[in-house]
Formats: C-alpha cells, sequence, structure tokens
C-alpha cells in the first residue's frame, strides 16, 4: 500500500525469510561463519542460542541455503520438533533424510548407522539443522548425544546444529556428556548501530535510497525493540503505512510511539524483556564460538 509512496518496488520490512533481506551484523556473520566451519572440516556439532527474535531461524535458512548449493552435503531440516518421544524425534529425522524407519527404535538407529556409513564412504556429509531446538526434551536431547557417536577416528559422520532460545544453553549444559562434545555460539539483540544499518539495508534491497527515519525515530525504534530485529521490521512496517496515512514523507519518534503503542510494545512489556534479557545474559559467555571442553 505504502510501496509507491516512497519509492519502493516490494516490503522492506517483511518478516518472511526472504534470504535478500537478512541483515548480516558483525555477530550473525560469526555464528554463520562457525558453523560453516564445523560443517566443513567435521569437527563437531554446534549450537547456537538467543533470546526470540534475535535471527536464528534466518541463520538457519542462509546455512540451509548455502550447503543445498554445493552437492557433497546432504540437508535436513527439522522445524519446532514438538513431539512425545526420542522415538518420533529419531523418526522425523529418518524421514527428513529419506531413511526408512522400522518399528522399534534400536532397529531405526541402525538403519539411519548404515545411511550414514554409505553416504560417508561414498563421500557426501549428511547435515542436521534442527530450529526451534529448545523444545527438544531430555531424551530426544540423550538422542542427538547417542547421534553423534556414528563416526570415524578422524570426523563425525553426521554434522549437527541446533538452533533455538536460551532454555537451550541451558537445557545442554544440564546433560554433561552432551556439553562436553558439543561448541556454543550465543545471539544477542542489536546496536543502536546495528539497527539503523539493518534499516538501511532492507530499504535499499526494496529498492529505496535513504531510509525516510530520523535519527529520534531510529533511537526510539532502538529502544522500543529493545533491538530484536523481528520488532524492529515490525516497528518500521507499521510506521511507514501510518506515514503514508498521514501522507508523511520523514518519519518521527511521534510516529513510532503511536506506533509503538499501536503494536502494544509498551513499558510494562518492555520491562519484562530486559527483565528476562540480563537473566538470560547470566548463562551467555558471549558471541564468541566457545569450545566445551572437548
Amino acid at each position: 500500500m505504502y510501496e509507491a509512496f516512497f519509492n519502493l518496488k516490494e516490503k522492506p520490512f517483511k518478516t518472511s525469510l526472504d534470504p535478500r533481506f537478512f541483515y548480516l551484523t558483525a555477530q550473525h556473520t560469526e555464528a554463520l561463519t562457525n558453523c560453516q566451519y564445523m560443517i566443513q572440516e567435521r569437527v563437531g556439532p554446534v549450537y547456537v542460542h538467543g533470546d526470540v527474535g534475535t535471527g536464528k531461524t534466518t541463520i538457519a535458512r542462509r546455512l540451509m541455503q548455502q550447503l543445498q548449493e554445493d552437492p557433497k552435503y546432504i540437508v535436513a531440516m527439522v522445524i519446532e520438533p514438538n513431539i512425545k518421544s526420542a522415538n518420533a524425534f529419531l523418526r522425523l529425522v529418518m524421514k527428513e533424510f529419506g531413511v526408512k524407519t522400522e518399528k522399534k527404535y534400536e532397529d531405526s538407529l541402525e538403519n539411519f548407522g548404515n545411511f550414514l556409513n554409505d553416504k560417508d564412504e561414498a563421500g557426501f556429509i549428511p547435515v542436521l539443522l534442527v530450529d526451534e531446538a529448545h523444545l527438544l526434551r531430555p531424551d530426544m536431547l540423550e538422542t542427538v548425544r547417542f547421534l553423534l557417536n556414528f563416526e570415524t577416528d578422524s570426523h563425525k559422520r553426521l554434522q549437527i546444529i541446533l538452533l533455538g532460545q536460551n532454555e537451550l544453553a541451558t537445557n545442554i549444559e544440564s546433560k554433561k556428556e552432551l556439553k562436553s562434545r558439543m561448541y556454543r555460539n550465543a545471539l544477542s539483540s542489536l546496536t543502536r548501530d546495528d539497527t539503523e544499518k539493518m534499516i538501511q539495508f532492507r530499504f535499499q534491497i526494496a529498492g529505496g535510497g535513504t531510509h525516510p527515519f530520523t535519527p529520534e525515530a531510529i533511537d526510539a525504534i532502538f529502544r522500543c525493540s529493545l533491538g530484536l530485529p523481528r520488532l524492529v521490521c515490525q516497528l518500521c512496517d507499521m510506521s511507514l503505512l501510518r506515514a503514508y496515512t498521514l501522507q508523511q514523507k520523514k518519519i518521527g519518534a511521534d510516529i513510532i510511539k503511536m506506533t509503538s503503542t499501536q503494536l502494544r510494545i509498551d513499558e510494562e512489556e518492555k520491562a519484562m524483556t530486559e527483565k528476562e534479557q540480563k537473566t538470560n545474559n547470566k548463562a551467555k559467555h558471549g558471541t564468541k564460538l566457545n569450545q566445551q571442553n572437548l
């Protein structure tokens, strides 16, 4: 609706997972590079965790897209594994890889092991991506640990990347045997500078020139969104619509504040989010990849 008014070819802040609109901050670039390195070198599994809306799913999609461009990788993605049992989880993974399952858990594991062995001997690298992996129950994490046993003296036969909210880190750290075998990467919210760069990047990808937000508006966007990319996009999208309705080419802090109220991003919600982030930060060791006693 507002595209022509702002000289855009398409909406710049849609929340669909279009890889063209993924702005790589330094921490996202690092997380993506770390995952790529671990997969290419077949060193070991990685888990990426962060608050809601920090870009984990986008990283998973970008990684999958890049891997699928190379025929040596066999990529399977499991999304929101909110299922009842370890057997159901294993059957879901095998289905994504196209491997025949059996009634018994042990028989399915044997089939999957044979599949991994055959692909390894043929020069292929199977990669499992699990998004929303904080939903994995303890018995499913135990299955993940068991899958890591499919290895040679030099490399893992299955490369595993888990991505999820900060509960994922807590769940993995509660399992010492799994924690010691995985590499950790934490994502945090955007800085004020990254917030503006992401806005400008997406606006240009959509066919625009310089974004219409004043410095005060950017400050308000950053403050209201707490630097969470998903909220940044929601605020910007609805603010562009409001500016179009008011026939204003420049968007100031007043429009951002009205839009924030409309989206119910109020002070109480922000205070709760800030409290949650402070709690989650206690479990984080920074954004750099850390080897956990491997």
